[in-house]
């Protein structure tokens, strides 16, 4: 039968939560493995990935979104790993995916690590939370029901609920959610409280998920006054890129977000000085930074394509063909009206960028330190 062993964070000097995790996945009998997990941000995902990233790929990650807590970063973090990520949205208030479920199964045994612990740099570390780590043989009854009971219970969630519980396949989708109200920014936190759940976001209407319910007592309550928590921190750029210009706080045009009613949006940004200060703004895009490309003639402007990867908020949203537009009659007559005659195209990924919510953000591009073809433009 089932043998427990108990995990108490951090009090009497127990384990911690991530410690167990770290050994579980990189068990060589594990054919499958189940997280779920309420809230999630990059920290916690961080401090498992090398060790999830070697079961990535029978690995299935159901982690809930709308409650205020889980982050897009998390998210971006567990889709790199390779894991089959879904986002479960209950759609109400009243109740909340919470799960704390580690299940690893193999041919013949199976282990759960259950309790009170997210994946979260807190949960895994720092909170005090209780759980139990489970190991199951699969020659007992007994455990093997217990395994089955929470399979089926997953697959009945994702069959019997596929607008609750969605699989999660690109970037671009977890900014988008991110933009519904669905994934916290790490980068632009809002209030948070420990729970998560009574900031639960609206974000997009749908009926909530049809589960049986019991409603709360009635009685009276006294008003308990809220403690606000602190900003979680920022991330870091990859090691191998340099960067090669940085904007000031974008505006509206810079975005393509029309400036009145009625008005056009451009689709296309300046590239002016930004915050380097002494360039040359007629030839460091032009000829500097992108003269390599195959620059096409058009009347007095000169075109050029590259494929950017674009990263907003700290997410890859994926790879776009952007255009280069560079005006000669403007580099004529930059000394004398101060206008950059260099600009930025976003054409397939203007929606992406036109967004109210990244106004006063920075723009900046980096290239490859190894591979000057290889660019990556950031909204942060």
């Amino acid at each position: 039968m089932a043998v427990a062993k108990s995990i108490f964070q951090p009090v009497g000097g127990g384990e911690q939560h991530v410690a167990r995790l770290n050994a579980l996945f990189v068990e060589e009998w594990i054919t499958d493995l189940v997280v779920a997990s309420a809230f999630s941000n990059s920290a916690g995902v961080r401090a498992v990935s090398a060790a999830l990233a070697k079961v990535a790929k029978r690995t299935r990650a159901f982690v809930g979104v709308r409650n205020g807590s889980t982050t897009a970063q998390a998210m971006a973090s567990l889709l790199k790993l390779g894991v089959k990520l879904y986002g479960v949205d209950t759609a109400t208030r009243s109740r909340i995916f919470h799960p704390k479920l580690f299940l690893a199964s193999g041919d013949e045994r199976s282990r759960a690590i259950i309790g009170s612990a997210n994946l979260t740099h807190a949960g895994l570390h720092n909170n005090i939370e209780a759980g139990v780590d489970l190991e199951l043989d699969h020659n007992v009854a007994a455990d093997k029901t217990l395994l089955e009971n929470y399979l089926t219970g997953f697959e009945d969630l994702i069959d019997g609920h596929p607008e609750h519980c969605f699989e999660i396949t690109s970037g671009r989708q977890i900014v988008d959610l991110m933009r519904q109200g669905l994934l916290e920014d790490e980068r632009n936190p809002r209030t948070q409280t420990s729970s998560g759940a009574s900031k639960q976001t609206s974000g997009p209407t749908k009926p909530p998920i049809k589960l049986p319910f019991t409603g709360t007592p009635k009685k009276k309550r006294r008003k308990i006054a809220t403690r606000q928590a602190l900003p979680a921190g920022a991330g870091t750029i990859a090691p191998d890129l340099e960067l090669i210009w940085e904007s000031k706080p974008l505006k509206r045009r810079s975005l393509g977000i029309p400036t009145r009613p009625g008005s056009n949006p451009t689709g296309s940004t300046t590239l002016g000085t930004g915050t380097f200060h002494g360039i040359n703004r007629v030839t460091y895009f032009r000829d500097d930074l992108f003269g390599h490309l195959d620059w096409t003639l058009e009347g007095t402007t000169e075109t050029a394509s590259q494929g950017v990867d674009l990263v907003i908020a700290g997410v890859l949203v994926g790879t776009f063909q952007m255009t280069f537009r560079h005006s000669l009659t403007r580099a004529a007559a930059e000394a004398a009206d101060h206008n950059s005659p260099t600009s930025l195209s976003w054409n397939e990924a203007r929606s992406l960028v036109a967004r109210e919510d990244l106004l006063d953000r920075t723009m900046r591009i980096w290239r490859s330190s190894s591979d000057r073809t290889k660019v990556q433009i950031e909204i942060d």
